[in-house]
């Protein structure tokens, strides 16, 4: 007997399919599946409109601004400096605690 095979692109709430399903059970109650003749991944992203396919516009990439350059450049060197002065800290501890067993 030969399998059964339904194929459903899944919409989300603004008609833009967000992933393909290959199932063997119909999906019959749900209005965000939308059947589809073959397992067709070119239709990830698209919207549906009407019984089609239609291509989005995706938004532009945001580029960050130099001041929050800046700021992202100052918080990953204060990380850095806390990372090595725990490392001190773990340093200075041992030796310290070698000290005492002394």
């Amino acid at each position: 007997m030969e399998e059964v095979h339904f194929y459903y692109a899944q919409i989300d709430e603004n008609n833009i399919c967000v992933s393909v399903l290959d199932t063997p059970v119909e999906i019959t109650d749900n209005e965000k599946m939308i059947l589809t003749d073959t397992y067709d991944l070119s239709v990830l992203g698209k919207k549906y409109n009407n019984g089609a396919w239609e291509v989005v516009k995706t938004p532009t990439e945001y580029l960050p601004t130099e001041t929050e350059l800046i700021q992202a450049e100052l918080l990953l060197n204060q990380q850095d400096i806390i990372i090595k002065q725990n490392e001190h800290d773990e340093v200075l501890a041992a030796i310290l605690l070698g000290q005492q067993t002394v």
